[in-house]
């Protein structure tokens, strides 16, 4: 990879983290492949709006990102953007995708070849549906109630892979041949998102009644930006850090 110096402001934490693989769930990752912006960036688009100086003490770019976000003066956290590479599992990418301000690219197994990468909960991870929220799932199943769920979801994964195979193997097209694949597969994206959305992703996906294999990409993602940009993090989680629960 060529690197050049730049006269654009950068993140010392986000250039740490830049190409840094986190593991999620039993085969997902996520990696920062690329960011523009800094906390400062925010500071300086605000100012613009009253042709404010840009030689601000970082004391002072904190306390007007805190205001901003205060007052929901958004627009500025725009300015920001961060791009992942992010392999999760389709049902996952069924929610992740409906945060519709986001831009992204996917595998595409109608031009490559399904890799044999397919979801099985943790056996502490075997939830029963909720009670009192009846959309969701809490707590956990018994012992062997969990062992005989995670022996069928494995099962079902490999007879799904091995017709898959077959079916490439007589001839269908991978086109076709995909219709068989659970939405336990794995697939893999590059997902760019502003700063003000992706905090707003946040406040959803990082929540306690959300699904857990999505909040704990979520988790991920926010670390990453709480060390990049932590004026903006700080803002954002003032008081009530959602990383802390």
């Amino acid at each position: 990879m060529v690197t050049n110096e730049t006269k654009r402001p950068i993140s010392p934490g986000a250039e740490e983290e830049l190409g840094q693989v986190h593991s999620v769930l039993d085969k997902g990752e996520v990696e920062l492949v690329d960011y523009v912006g800094s906390d400062r960036t925010v500071a300086r688009a605000a100012r613009t709006s009253y042709q404010g100086s840009e030689g601000k003490s970082e004391e002072a770019d904190q306390r007007l990102i805190l205001r901003l976000w205060k007052d929901r003066h958004t627009s500025p956290f725009e300015m920001v953007g961060l791009t992942f590479r992010i392999r999760l599992p389709i049902f996952v990418m069924r929610q992740h995708v409906r945060h519709r301000t986001a831009s992204l690219n996917e595998w595409s197994f109608r031009y490559t070849e399904c890799p044999e990468l397919f979801f099985v909960p943790d056996h502490d991870n075997v939830r029963g549906q909720g009670k009192t929220n009846k959309q969701v799932g809490e707590g956990k199943l018994d012992e062997d109630a969990a062992t005989k769920a995670r022996t069928l979801i494995d099962g079902v994964n490999h007879h799904a892979y091995k017709t898959y195979r077959l079916l490439l193997e007589l001839g269908v097209a991978r086109e076709q041949a995909r219709v068989v694949l659970p939405v336990s597969a794995y697939t893999q994206i590059v997902w760019s998102m502003d700063m003000r959305n992706l905090l707003h992703y946040f406040s959803l996906r990082l929540a306690p009644d959300a699904q857990k294999e999505i909040r704990d990409y979520a988790i991920v993602m926010a670390r990453i930006v709480k060390k990049g940009w932590p004026m903006i993090w700080n803002a954002f989680a003032e008081g009530n850090d959602p990383l802390d629960q």
